[in-house]
């Protein structure tokens, strides 16, 4: 029985309230059955000589293991219907790779790593931590603010200049070089996406675009959030400056650098572009809102930004 096959029938038969569990296939080096418990809760079992492993999976299916008559059981119940689809692809993804082990020990090794796999599959993020975007747009600025802004000025007024974890509207401001927003974007992004009316809402600066895509520890260019940061601190501490300002705005978006999802994360520059926002610029701007309105978030193609365009910068 395919995997699809497998599917069909289990939901046919948790639809038309069937309880109890039926062998899945004769053929199958596990004695696997499916079904639903006593109170129509989806259900897998897995019969056996050989003494499984508890998997780590949720608080929301119940693992019982027993040894009765020389076998070992190994059940699997699901206790919140909102997660039943991913329960029966799960089940029904674990009996479809563990089917060609050949024997018992090599199948219980193929259903341990189907367990393995989906739960860090589904691991929450721990609370706290920066989303994805959030963290390639963070890796941007940070990458920005050290391979750029520090190479045409001092570290600490470079870092001095940093303002958007600080809550202005714009991610950088220097007096002779103004307003700066840095956006970082994936390589398939067709939009460049704006926070707030203010955020282009002023006569004259640059929009700085850097394509940020993830990548490999070992890849060329590739970086961390917390090499990065490290490498913040010692370009202030080249010129005897303390870190302080970092940590005030490392501690203003939240970040713990300690935490080790800001070492495992890797990315690359790969390209830098440069526009030039005035008056014809396509923006939402604040000072052109009608009153009452705020609160606006929207995305500008990056076709639209072609014409403003005043340098582009390829990075290996």
């Amino acid at each position: 029985m395919s995997e699809s096959e497998l599917l069909a029938r289990w939901r046919a038969d948790l639809s038309t309230g069937l309880l109890g569990v039926q062998l899945v296939d004769v053929d199958h080096p596990l004695e696997i059955y499916v079904g639903a418990s006593d109170l129509g809760a989806p259900r897998i079992q897995v019969r056996s000589r050989l003494r499984p492993h508890v998997p780590e999976l949720s608080d929301i299916v119940v693992v019982d293991r027993v040894h009765k008559n020389d076998r070992w059981i190994l059940t699997l119940t699901l206790v919140d219907a909102h997660f039943s689809e991913v329960f029966l692809r799960l089940s029904a993804h674990m009996v479809s790779r563990s089917r060609s082990g050949g024997d018992e020990a090599r199948a219980w090794a193929a259903v341990d790593a189907v367990f393995d796999e989906w739960r860090r599959l589904l691991k929450p993020r721990p609370t706290g931590l920066l989303s994805l975007e959030a963290l390639r747009g963070l890796i941007g600025e940070t990458w920005f603010l050290r391979h750029r802004l520090m190479t045409k000025m001092p570290a600490d007024t470079a870092l001095l200049g940093w303002l958007g974890p600080m809550g202005a509207p714009q991610d950088f401001w220097y007096s002779g070089l103004g307003a700066l927003e840095a956006k970082a974007i994936g390589p398939s992004a067709r939009a460049v996406r704006v926070s707030s009316a203010e955020q282009l809402d002023l006569e004259a600066m640059a929009l700085i675009v850097l394509q940020v895509p993830q990548a490999a520890p070992s890849e060329t260019g590739a970086v961390n959030l917390r090499g990065l940061v490290g490498s913040l601190v010692d370009a202030l501490g080249a010129i005897s400056c303390p870190h302080d300002e970092v940590d005030v705005r490392l501690n203003r978006l939240g970040v713990d650098i300690s935490e080790d999802y800001y070492r495992d994360m890797n990315f690359r520059v790969a390209s830098i572009e440069t526009y030039a926002v005035n008056a014809a610029f396509p923006a939402i701007r604040a000072s052109s809102l009608p009153p009452g309105v705020g609160g606006v978030t929207y995305a500008i193609e990056r076709t639209a930004l072609t014409p403003h365009l005043t340098s582009s910068e390829t990075l290996g």
